[in-house]
């Protein structure tokens, strides 16, 4: 798994997690991008995690955690916008 020490894999996965976002709007691919782009520039800028790809992967799913929670709530509907309907429009 030396794949995954390069950092340009991590920044690729950024990047299809975004398309992913893109074409299904769920609020989980973006996180999980968030995740890979922030493990992604820790390895370009030398932060190697000892070699650990477990070390890795801890990191990736703290950082997807905090940036789908981050995202959901700046960009997820709030509660004033949601309409509910309490009447039919089938009913005369």
């Amino acid at each position: 798994m030396i794949w995954l020490s390069s950092w340009w894999v991590w920044i690729a996965a950024a990047v299809v997690f975004a398309i992913l976002e893109t074409l299904a709007p769920v609020f989980v691919f973006i996180g999980l991008g968030a995740g890979a782009a922030f493990v992604g520039i820790l390895l370009a800028f030398g932060f190697g995690f000892g070699g650990s790809v477990a070390w890795m992967l801890v990191a990736f799913a703290a950082a997807s955690l905090v940036g789908t929670i981050l995202f959901k709530r700046l960009l997820g509907a709030r509660r004033d916008e949601t309409k509910t309907f309490t009447h039919d429009i089938n009913e005369p």
